[in-house]
Order: C-alpha cells, then structure tokens, then sequence
C-alpha cells in the first residue's frame, strides 16, 4: 500500500542526520546573519575612524558659509582670536568655543558651524581675512576670504 505522508515536515525530524533543505535553510540563515554582522562592523569601524577627523564635506560646506558671510558684510575685524563680522545691524561674531567653531549674532546664541576642532586661527592681512583651523586628528585646513566691501572703520568706534 502507498502511503501518502500528510506531514511534509515530519521528515525534518529524523535522527539519521540533515536533509538537503535542512542544509540549504541553515546556510542561509548563516549568510544572512554574516551580512548584517558585516555591514555593522563596516558602520562602526567608519565611525571610530571620523571621530577626530574634520569631515571634507563639512569643511567645504563651513568655507562656502564663511565666503557668504564675508562678502556680504560691511565690516570685518579680528580681535583676541575672533572674527567680527558687521551686516547691517548686526554683529555676528566667528571663535573657538571648547573643540567646535561657532557662531553669534549680537553676542547671542551658540550657532555650531564646524566641529572636531583643536586650534582655531584668524588673521587679518590687509582686507583679505585668513583662517587656520587644526582639527583633532592634526590635519591643518586654511582658507583665505576676501570681501566685497572695504571699509576701514573698526567695530569698536
């Protein structure tokens, strides 16, 4: 007599050792798992990597904003480490605040603009104003602005 086995899964359960399916739904459990584990430990080592780096893409995105503000500002001047802006009426001020560079607007606010920032440098050589920035990974990024507008009156008068 044929007997017709109502339980396909029945055979799973023999003792006698693993079916093709057994196999081939074991590897693919492995491999499933193995990509995941893998792009995980591809996401974390790229994140220890940039922890003291200076992104390129930040940096370019920092010095575009900066050329902005510089050209359409009135006045600049560099005091005690600090870039002094002046648009209309007001004053936005560009220093090192702990390891990021931010920026404030009539000495209010904590805009952060750039970020992993060890040393923080401005210079004004004659209109063209210069920043030197280190970030904590040692790599030295330097940028020269020049403004539209010239105008040799001080912030402080």
């Amino acid at each position: 007599m044929n007997r017709v086995n109502l339980k396909p899964f029945v055979m799973l359960r023999k003792d006698d050792g693993f079916t093709m399916i057994e196999l081939l739904f074991s590897l693919m459990i492995l491999m499933t798992t193995s990509l995941f584990v893998l792009q995980l430990f591809s996401i974390i080592h790229t994140q220890m990597r940039s922890i003291d780096k200076l992104h390129p893409k930040e940096w370019e995105v920092f010095t575009m904003q900066m050329k902005q503000e510089v050209r359409s500002s009135k006045v600049q001047d560099v005091m005690g480490n600090k870039l002094y802006l002046l648009s209309g009426e007001q004053l936005s001020s560009i220093e090192q605040y702990e390891d990021k560079v931010r920026r404030r607007v009539n000495g209010k606010g904590h805009e952060v603009i750039l970020q992993n920032i060890s040393e923080f440098q401005v210079e004004k050589d004659g209109s063209v104003i210069v920043l030197n920035i280190t970030d904590k990974a040692g790599t030295t990024f330097s940028r020269r602005f020049h403004p539209f507008l010239r105008h040799v009156t001080k912030v402080d008068e």
